[in-house]
């Protein structure tokens, strides 16, 4: 999401202060979830990690952003029921299907049967770790069969989800083309970076052999 905002003497103290924060500062971090149980849960989890702040409903979110500084990360639940009973019902329901659903990978071996981490990680260590494109885990499946090692396995190598059959083809070409472009630019600006101190590196090199050359020459001829 992007606020455009006037240029003002607030919008530059602001910005300022951005880049002020000393690097020691925990991450602000956002958290919007209409469950109790799992705001308490995220806060005892990473409470020593980041610096949270909790809302129940997106207006709240929404209405943070007008009066304060926006935060590192924004977390986003994705349902909210304002029926209490309700919710509690659903997410006891939810919960019920997912221990059958891990039932249901174990039985069908899901651990065993995914190459496809594999691969990911070979690619990775094939290009030193960082690939100059994209990687998607590219699966229909997954978010259900998946255990806690898979999510995990996959996180580490920084890929990327694309599930199957659950965006239009034109969504699947734009997610593609902007993602190959953002790497793309990331190669390019690293390559210039390599540039810039190799060659500057030679330069001082090459300039201090020339200083050295020159002082023994003004020597020599008594300069």
């Amino acid at each position: 999401m992007i606020i455009s905002r006037s240029i003002s003497g607030s919008s530059f103290l602001g910005l300022f202060q951005f880049f002020d924060r000393s690097k020691s500062d925990r991450p602000r971090v956002w958290l919007v979830d209409d469950l109790e149980v799992n705001r308490k849960d995220f806060q005892r989890d990473h409470e020593s990690d980041f610096e949270i702040t909790v809302f129940e409903r997106p207006s709240a979110v929404l209405q943070a952003f007008r009066t304060s500084e926006p935060p590192d990360a924004l977390l986003c639940d994705v349902y909210f029921y304002d029926d209490l009973k309700k919710r509690e019902e659903i997410e006891a329901q939810v919960d019920t299907q997912v221990k059958q659903l891990e039932k249901l990978a174990s039985s069908f071996g899901a651990a065993q049967a995914q190459e496809g981490i594999g691969l990911i990680a070979n690619v990775r260590a094939h290009f030193g770790g960082a690939p100059p494109f994209p990687i998607y885990a590219y699966t229909s499946k997954g978010p259900y069969l998946l255990q806690n090692e898979g999510f995990e396995r996959l996180e580490e190598l920084e890929a990327r989800w694309l599930f199957k059959r659950k965006y239009s083809a034109q969504a699947v070409r734009h997610r593609i083309v902007r993602d190959v472009a953002e790497f793309q630019r990331r190669y390019w600006l690293g390559r210039v970076w390599q540039f810039v101190v190799v060659t500057g590196v030679i330069s001082a090199v090459v300039g201090g052999v020339l200083g050295v050359i020159f002082d023994r020459l003004a020597h020599h001829w008594g300069f």
